[in-house]
């Protein structure tokens, strides 16, 4: 689903959907944080995805329905993959890419080289976080 973040971007591909994740939003934490909310109150996964121009939905239950509000108004795609599945992927990429997923942040980007220290402090900070929602989702699945 999600691609190795870099650059500030990562992308998000589902059947013949391709869209884009940017590190303006907390990708990583949010999808977690939904994910784990979904799951504990038994309600369809929606993630909201901001491209910097456009934008999309997600939500998935038995099915999973994208819509995408782009320059040409909104298109909608169907894939076939339930809830569960696209949890289990996001857990899957997450698991993955840990450490990129750690480092993608506009806040990390932009620490500069004389910074070191606090830079060092976030990425642990938020590394705590990260495996904390990580380990609570796989929990779950």
């Amino acid at each position: 689903m999600f691609t190795k973040p870099k650059n500030g971007w990562t992308d998000i591909l589902l059947g013949d959907f391709e869209g884009l994740g940017s590190y303006i939003q907390d990708v990583p934490v949010e999808v977690m944080e939904a994910s784990i909310a979904a799951l504990k109150k038994e309600m369809p996964l929606e993630l909201h995805f901001d491209e910097e121009g456009s934008e999309f939905t997600l939500t998935a239950d038995e099915s999973t329905k994208i819509v995408a509000q782009g320059y040409y108004g909104p298109e909608t795609y169907e894939v076939k993959l339930s809830k569960m599945e696209i949890i289990r992927e996001i857990c899957e990429d997450m698991e993955e890419y840990f450490t990129d997923w750690v480092e993608f942040s506009e806040e990390y980007a932009y620490f500069e080289d004389d910074e070191e220290e606090q830079k060092q402090a976030f990425f642990e900070e938020r590394e705590i976080v990260l495996k904390a929602l990580l380990h609570e989702l796989k929990e779950l699945i």
